[in-house]
C-alpha cells in the first residue's frame, strides 16, 4: 500500500493525515483481498463489525471505496492503487495551496503591525545564548554598521577570551564597522590603538561609567546586554520606530563627545 508521510512532503513537523489508522487498515485489507464482505474485512483487520461499517462509510464518502451488490450481498472494493495515489496527491496539493494562501494572509497582517509599535522581542540568558545574540549583529546586519553604547571594561570581563578570539575577528572578516560611545576612562582609551584594525570609531563621553550594559543599534534592531558574570542576559528588539529613535539618541550623544577614529 502506498503511504504518504505528510511530514516528508512538507518538511515540517505538523500532522495532516489523509487517513486515520483504522481507515488505513481497512483500505490496506481491501487492496489485499479485493472485493470483500464486511465479515471478511472484519476477520482480516480484527475491527468489529459496528466500527467497520462506520469506517467503510467514511472511506466511501472520501471516494476511496465503492459498494457492489451481488445477489443481495454487499461487497466493498478499494479504488485502483494509481487512483488512490492521484487522490492523495490532490489532497496534498490542496493543502499546499491553502498553506500558501494563509502565509500571504498572515504576512500581510504582520506588515501592517510593523508600521506600529509592534515588535519582535527575543531573550537570551547565559553566556552561550549571548554568543547567538552577538552572532546576529554580524550575520543579520545588512547595513554592516553597529551603533554602540558600551561599558568596555564590564563587557570584556564578562565575555572573556571569546570576544577577542572569535567575535571581533569574525566581525572584521564580515566587514561590519562600529561606532562606539564609551565612558572616558583609561581602560576605554587603551583600545584606541586597536580601533582601526577592528573597524571601530570611538567617542569618549563623561557618562555611562560603570554602566554595566551595552546597547547596539543596527538595521531595525536594538540589542541590550546586561554584563553579569554569573547570569549575563540580553534582548533583541526588532522594530523600525524604536531602532530609529535610539539611532537619533546615539547620534546626538556622538556629536557631544570626543571622537577618535
Amino acid at each position: 500500500m502506498t503511504h504518504f508521510d505528510n511530514n516528508e512532503h512538507f518538511g515540517y513537523p505538523f500532522s495532516m493525515d489523509l487517513l486515520n489508522e483504522k481507515e488505513r487498515r481497512v483500505l490496506e485489507s481491501l487492496f489485499k483481498l479485493g472485493q470483500s464482505t464486511i465479515s471478511a474485512i472484519s476477520k482480516d483487520t480484527l475491527v468489529n463489525r459496528t466500527a467497520l461499517y462506520h469506517t467503510i462509510g467514511l472511506l466511501t464518502k472520501k471516494g476511496l471505496v465503492t459498494r457492489l451488490l451481488k445477489e443481495k450481498v454487499s461487497y466493498y472494493e478499494a479504488i485502483p492503487l494509481d487512483q488512490y495515489e492521484k487522490w492523495a496527491q490532490s489532497k496534498i496539493d490542496s493543502m499546499k495551496s491553502t498553506v500558501g494562501t494563509d502565509i500571504k494572509r498572515f504576512s500581510a497582517v504582520r506588515k501592517e503591525k510593523a508600521v506600529s509599535l509592534y515588535a519582535d522581542v527575543k531573550y537570551f540568558e547565559g553566556l552561550e545564548a549571548l554568543k547567538n545574540l552577538y552572532a546576529d549583529t554580524i550575520y543579520s546586519n545588512e547595513e554592516k554598521m553597529l551603533y554602540t553604547i558600551t561599558d568596555y571594561q564590564k563587557g570584556y570581563s564578562t565575555l572573556g577570551k571569546w570576544l577577542e578570539k572569535e567575535y571581533l575577528p569574525e566581525r572584521v572578516r564580515k566587514g561590519v564597522r562600529v561606532r562606539s560611545i564609551v565612558p572616558d576612562t583609561a581602560f576605554s582609551r587603551s583600545y584606541i590603538v586597536s580601533a582601526k584594525a577592528l573597524g571601530r570609531e570611538l567617542c569618549f563621553v563623561d557618562l555611562f561609567k560603570n554602566l554595566g550594559i551595552e546597547i547596539n543599534v543596527y538595521d531595525s534592531k536594538i540589542v541590550i546586554v546586561a554584563f553579569d558574570k554569573t547570569h549575563p542576559l540580553g534582548i533583541i528588539i526588532k522594530n523600525d520606530i524604536i531602532a530609529d529613535a535610539f539611532r537619533e539618541i546615539f547620534n546626538y550623544i556622538w556629536l557631544t563627545g570626543k571622537t577618535k577614529k
